[in-house]
């Protein structure tokens, strides 16, 4: 399922790298362009690619297409550690109710299990020659570390805030920085007529004093940040605002807290900041600048590494909220 929510988030890609911007002018003369469109993780060995075409239509309405732009029969490889891996193409069945008949089509490799922070290189050549290319460098997950200051939430030890540290291990040369993407989440369970769905809240790292209904600070992505700390008092907002307005505290059960770094190169860090997503809730504007790192045409290539850390909430604390554990 992984996999194939992986796909589904290249087709938004696709979707967000080819719609028009906010110009005056709706519509200008048609020039034929690529977009390429792939995001190597590190937690997978399995790899995909996109390639697409822009189209014409008749009037202003984009979604009047109903031929499928996806380009087949590209040569796509991918060089990384001193081996070359050539991707192949397939394709998923689509949803009944989408445009395009056709079934979704893609590259992919089973093999490219990336762990060295080294560089990475994808080109592809169209079925017409031309070459569409881009390069980027792996995070390794076994360089990168992350502990918390607090094993639980509230701290066993008294203090305002709970720290999160992380870095690389060794000397590391990069061409470019690193970026990091910090998330604090509460994973809880609401029943409602014997129905039990799973949410989770985002925890703000402060709220701004004076400033009207105390507007929340979240972490932000940024290069050459090696902590992120959120206050006692944060925490405790976020666990109050998940029954907000509900009387009915005991239909909420608190599991765990749980802290992601998301660590990116720079390919993919330009994407994920002008569009504010999670790669695990992929949302996708329509409107947003035009962003690529493509040679020969658009797209985006770039790299992930995701590193976890569970924390317990005590009891005492969630139940001090009327909630159950």
């Amino acid at each position: 399922m992984k996999n194939l929510a992986f796909v589904f988030f290249l087709g938004f890609l696709i979707i967000t790298l080819n719609s028009c911007d906010d110009q005056v002018e709706p519509k200008t003369d048609f020039s034929q362009v690529y977009t390429l469109n792939c995001i190597i993780r590190t937690d997978s060995s399995f790899q995909v690619a996109t390639i697409t075409r822009s189209y014409n239509v008749d009037g202003y309405d984009p979604y009047t297409n109903t031929d499928d732009p996806f380009i087949k029969g590209a040569k796509v490889r991918i060089y990384y550690n001193n081996n070359v891996y050539n991707l192949k193409d397939t394709s998923i069945a689509r949803s009944a109710d989408s445009r395009y008949k056709a079934p979704i089509n893609f590259y992919y490799t089973k093999n490219l299990f990336p762990q060295h922070s080294l560089p990475i290189r994808i080109e592809a050549e169209l079925p017409n020659g031309k070459v569409l290319s881009s390069s980027g460098e792996i995070i390794s997950p076994n360089t990168l570390y992350l502990y918390s200051s607090s094993p639980s939430i509230p701290s066993l030890n008294p203090t305002s805030r709970i720290n999160f540290n992380w870095g690389e291990l060794g000397l590391i040369y990069r061409t470019k920085g690193v970026y990091y993407a910090p998330e604090l989440a509460i994973l809880y369970t609401h029943e409602k007529d014997g129905v039990k769905t799973n949410y989770q809240k985002k925890v703000a790292m402060y709220y701004i004093p004076g400033s009207p209904d105390k507007q929340p600070v979240y972490p932000q992505i940024q290069t050459n940040i090696l902590s992120a700390g959120f206050e006692i008092d944060a925490i405790t907002r976020a666990m109050e605002e998940i029954s907000s307005g509900d009387p009915n505290k005991k239909n909420y059960r608190i599991e765990k807290a749980f802290f992601r770094l998301l660590a990116m190169d720079a390919g993919l860090a330009t994407f994920y900041s002008a569009q504010k997503i999670f790669l695990d809730e992929f949302s996708v504007r329509l409107n947003q600048p035009e962003i690529t790192n493509i040679t020969g045409g658009l797209g985006v290539f770039g790299t992930y590494t995701i590193k976890n850390i569970e924390l317990e909430i005590q009891p005492a604390f969630i139940e001090s909220f009327g909630y159950r554990y």
